[in-house]
């Protein structure tokens, strides 16, 4: 294929949802191996599975009181899930209320409330194997999250509910706020009137405004951050951006985001104007939409948007810095009508599997 770039003057639902098997959890404690609590399984789930079984087999008897403190102290993890899973078995009827603080075992009537120390080997959990928590901080669920909100976008208006987000990633609300706050000021989530945190619709017309921000604003930042690059960077840029080239339709999706991040992202970084840069990265919304695309597709339409790159690139390495912010502009004016066009193939696709804190609602 021919490939021309033009430059002026030079010849772009909890439960229902998500649950533990309890099968594997029943086989990895009788095996003894280590039971894990990882992402993949929701906590309150994998306790629930786990005091249902204990209760089950008879290792918490029945008027055994338990409270949230001691048993997430057991688990290594938040009171939360163990709130929610103490919930849950009440439902099921394994746990009864009494005249106190906490739950009791159900057992038969006249059964005393007993307040016996909990220990691992009553929750049949390994004595020399502790469960090994995972930290709870905002950058552990960052990645996740951010792509969950990603992949909504292009499909509609929807509500994320903070509590739900806390419940399915086992953190705070306070942690769950950080979040969107930080992704706010990218311009990812907003409130509305209620105060409710929203994403989307992203709209042709939203991409359009966008790209008519970033074709003015990444070519200045370009200008100003390009000279100041280590050379080394720039090249080992455009080495990713070649072997990208070498390997054709079989790039992955995930290595198409690392090179859109070399172009729009590292680029830029070093240019000296904070506000410039906070403008810009407020405006690469629109960036979204090749990531979904290709989440679907494949990174193979994107093989013309690289050589782009890779001309930017090379017009760096050689030094001529108003030359690649001119190919940049032209990148972003080709992008724009590309990206269009992703956007519109992407309504016919399937809606894909959403979280339950994100509810889909009118405009």
């Amino acid at each position: 294929m021919s490939y021309k770039l033009h430059i002026k003057n030079v010849p772009r639902a909890r439960n229902a949802i998500l649950k533990v098997d309890k099968i594997t959890v029943a086989d990895s404690i009788a095996t003894g191996s280590s039971f894990e609590l990882d992402q993949a399984t929701p906590r309150y789930a994998a306790i629930e599975s786990l005091m249902a079984s204990a209760i089950e087999n008879g290792r918490l008897p029945a008027g055994t009181v338990l409270t949230e403190e001691p048993i997430a102290r057991l688990f290594g993890t938040s009171r939360t899930p163990v709130r929610t899973a103490l919930g849950d078995l009440l439902e099921r009827g394994l746990l009864a209320r009494f005249d106190g603080r906490g739950f009791v075992v159900r057992g038969t009537e006249g059964t005393a409330p007993a307040r016996t120390p909990l220990t691992r080997e009553m929750f049949g959990l390994p004595e020399d194997e502790p469960i090994h928590p995972m930290p709870v901080t905002s950058e552990r669920i960052a990645r996740d999250f951010e792509t969950k909100l990603i992949h909504a976008l292009p499909f509609g208006q929807f509500r994320v509910n903070e509590q739900g987000v806390a419940d399915h990633y086992d953190v705070s609300r306070t942690v769950v706020r950080e979040l969107l706050s930080r992704l706010q000021d990218r311009g990812l989530v907003q409130k509305n009137r209620q105060s409710h945190w929203i994403i989307g619709p992203l709209t042709a017309r939203e991409v359009a405004h966008y790209f008519a921000v970033r074709g003015k604003l990444e070519p200045l930042a370009l200008a100003e951050s390009a000279p100041l690059l280590p050379p080394r960077e720039v090249k080992a840029m455009w080495q990713r951006h070649e072997a990208a080239l070498a390997q054709g339709p079989n790039l992955e999706a995930d290595a198409l985001e690392e090179l859109e991040t070399d172009i729009h992202i590292r680029l830029l970084a070093r240019s000296r104007n904070p506000h410039l840069l906070r403008m810009v990265h407020q405006s690469q919304l629109a960036l979204v939409v090749n990531r979904v695309f290709a989440s679907f597709v494949g990174a193979q339409p994107f093989q013309v948007a690289l050589r782009e790159h890779a001309i930017i690139l090379e017009f760096i390495m050689r030094g001529a810095y108003p030359m690649a912010a001119q190919a940049l502009e032209e990148h972003l004016r080709l992008s724009a009508d590309r990206t269009r066009q992703r956007l519109m193939a992407i309504s016919v696709f399937p809606q894909p599997d959403l979280p339950s804190y994100l509810k889909w609602r009118e405009p």
